[in-house]
């Protein structure tokens, strides 16, 4: 089932923020979403969370689906290190042995022991990335997923993503349309 924002509105004050938003997203597909600074991207995504609630409008399709996120901020524990923060989420259905590998592959090795809080932005990023894509979820939502990632490192973890999430809905927001391009997603504008 395809996930529906249906006549949505939401105002921050004097601020209309949408008035009558309606975006489909399609079910098993990676639909990425793009926007001006402001326009709401991180609202909705807060709204299709459950973090937020609008002030008039439905959402359709999310009901009983498990839904996995990456956030703007990492929001990892900082005193643990990258297997257990990843560990939190899957708990023992995935072996530590697994998600070392996960994380060889957007280039995190040789840390198993080493707090997050050590690391640099890039590497939380990719940790926090694995650890959505490892979550047992019928639903990824990533928001902006690969800032901080320098250029080469970026197409390493799309195509990190792109494998990870075959046949998975998928909405991810940003900010560059090369991004949307490499992941072949469903554009939608705000």
């Amino acid at each position: 089932m395809a996930i529906e924002v249906i006549h949505i509105t939401k105002h921050f004050g004097d601020h209309m923020l949408f008035d009558d938003l309606n975006l489909t997203f399609m079910e098993g597909q990676m639909n990425c979403l793009m926007g001006a600074s402001g326009s709401g991207k991180s609202a909705l995504v807060n709204m299709l969370l459950g973090l937020m609630r609008p002030d008039s409008g439905e959402i359709k399709g999310l009901s009983g689906k498990r839904i996995a996120a990456v956030f703007q901020e990492d929001r990892l524990i900082e005193h643990w290190d990258a297997v257990k923060n990843i560990k939190l989420v899957c708990g023992k259905s995935i072996s530590e042995q697994r998600i070392e590998q996960e994380l060889k592959l957007v280039g995190i090795e040789d840390y198993a022991d080493k707090a997050v809080k050590y690391f640099s932005g890039g590497m939380r990023r990719r940790v926090a990335i694995v650890r959505a894509l490892l979550a047992n979820s019928d639903v990824l939502i990533l928001d902006e997923p690969f800032k901080g990632l320098d250029e080469a490192l970026k197409v390493r973890v799309i195509e990190y993503v792109i494998d990870r999430t075959k046949g998975k809905t998928v909405l991810l927001v940003t900010h560059d349309k090369e991004e949307v391009s490499r992941l072949s997603g469903n554009l939608f504008t705000l």
